[in-house]
């Protein structure tokens, strides 16, 4: 795809031809995904995706990515932040084991590989490394303008995932964002009632609309059909608040394992059936000492710690007196 940056002469726009390019999209097949993007991803394309730690950046592209491969498209996941096999777990996890990995970040080789490829995920964008001496500003420079000229040349849309600094500000300079198609993020909803609420959201989008997409994440990834639901504070039958909700989903926990130790069948049960929010609230009493688990994967058992026994027998001690 020759986008002939160098034109400078003036043409009537009714004497361009546009190319046929702009009406083909490449269709993940998951429908919200291709609405999303406006019924699918322009080949050629450059794109960034950032979001915070833990709002599921590596769960969405895997996603994406799956959806793609089994429409017929050849894909490529290069990670220079995770091992293949860290990868490949997630992979599992949510069930995207047609995704082509590597652990691949030298630009050339990356460039290289594009020539039989239809979409890639780079993550992260800085990650990649370069075998020409430059400094970090530089390799930036050189790395989004190699990649996205090279997606123009060869259709292949490649998607860099980005960093956020604490303050959520985009890591590096601005030259990525200004010189890629297309800026993505990923967010909590803040007054949504289920902490796994996201939106997948536009900055930009030279190629559509500025859409949105709301949804839910589970452990098998994000469910592209569930309704997220806010908090209504003027309703009389609102729902409660997520910290109430918390607080209720502890106590629940602590009154199963007053009866022994549980798996996360059982604790999942309590939570409506939801595995997610059963290990979020099982990471949560373990970090503060509630709990302890045994155990890992299906084998995993959790039960009330010493301390927790100890505070309960205080306390039933202290009603009887």
């Amino acid at each position: 795809m020759d986008l002939q940056f160098n034109s400078t002469r003036l043409v009537k726009v009714k004497d361009i031809q546009v190319p046929d390019i702009f009406n083909r999209r490449l269709k993940t097949g998951i429908e919200k995904i291709d609405s999303l993007f406006d019924q699918g991803i322009l080949p050629g394309s450059a794109s960034t995706l950032c979001a915070q730690a833990g709002c599921g950046k590596t769960t969405f592209m895997l996603q994406l990515l799956e959806g793609l491969s089994v429409n017929g498209y050849s894909v490529g996941y290069f990670s220079g932040e995770e091992s293949i096999y860290q990868l490949a777990y997630t992979a599992k996890r949510v069930n995207a084991t047609n995704v082509p990995v590597a652990n691949c970040t030298d630009i050339d080789q990356i460039k290289l590989m594009m020539r039989d490829l239809d979409v890639i995920v780079i993550d992260s964008f800085q990650a990649l490394t370069s075998e020409i001496k430059m400094n970090s500003r530089q390799l930036e420079k050189h790395a989004v303008q190699t990649l996205t000229r090279h997606a123009k040349v060869t259709e292949c849309a490649v998607i860099f995932i980005m960093h956020l600094t604490k303050s959520g500000d985009l890591k590096g300079g601005t030259i990525v964002p200004h010189t890629v198609d297309v800026n993505l993020k990923i967010d909590r909803i803040a007054d949504a009632d289920d902490e796994a609420a996201r939106v997948v959201s536009f900055d930009k989008n030279r190629f559509g609309p500025l859409n949105e997409l709301e949804c839910m994440i589970e452990r098998a990834g994000f469910n592209f059909q569930s309704e997220v639901i806010r908090t209504d504070d003027a309703s009389d039958n609102k729902v409660a608040n997520k910290r109430s909700r918390k607080s209720a989903d502890y106590d629940k926990i602590m009154q199963l394992m007053l009866e022994g130790e549980m798996d996360i069948k059982q604790i999942a049960t309590l939570m409506d059936g939801d595995p997610s929010r059963a290990y979020t609230r099982l990471r949560d009493m373990c970090t503060c000492g509630t709990i302890d688990k045994t155990g890992r994967g299906d084998t995993a058992r959790w039960t009330l710690s010493m301390a927790t026994r100890v505070k309960l027998e205080q306390l039933n001690d202290t009603v009887l007196a």
